[in-house]
């Protein structure tokens, strides 16, 4: 069993991936086709995890208007749904942990334009 510790850490992670990707989802200026190339400007380094660029990649093969990218969101969001239940904390009280500075890069990198 993981100790605290690492769980807040995959927590924040998890929910820096949820906020990037919710943040590429509001971009109108990148089509799904561009999303993996987008994702090379995070410094999260999204685009090497194997799972959302295959997940990306299979989204466009399949048709999914938005490559698949709602699922992956969804997926990020049940991830921090589910270590806040271990922690027994809430998503506003990651949020609020998170100074602001690292949230707004962390969105402006996909979506420069983003009312943060």
């Amino acid at each position: 069993m993981l100790e605290e510790k690492e769980i807040a850490e995959r927590l924040e992670y998890c929910y820096l991936v949820y906020c990037q990707l919710v943040a590429l989802q509001m971009n109108e200026s990148v089509e799904p086709f561009e999303y993996i190339s987008t994702l090379k400007n995070s410094s999260l380094h999204i685009e090497e995890d194997g799972f959302i660029g295959v997940s990306l990649k299979d989204g466009l093969v399949m048709g999914i208007e938005d490559g698949g990218l709602s699922n992956l969101v969804s997926l990020y969001e049940g991830f921090v749904h589910a270590f806040c239940e271990v922690l027994e904390t809430d998503m506003e009280a990651v949020k609020n942990a998170i100074p602001g500075d690292i949230l707004e890069k962390i969105i402006r990198e996909v979506n420069p334009r983003a009312k943060v």
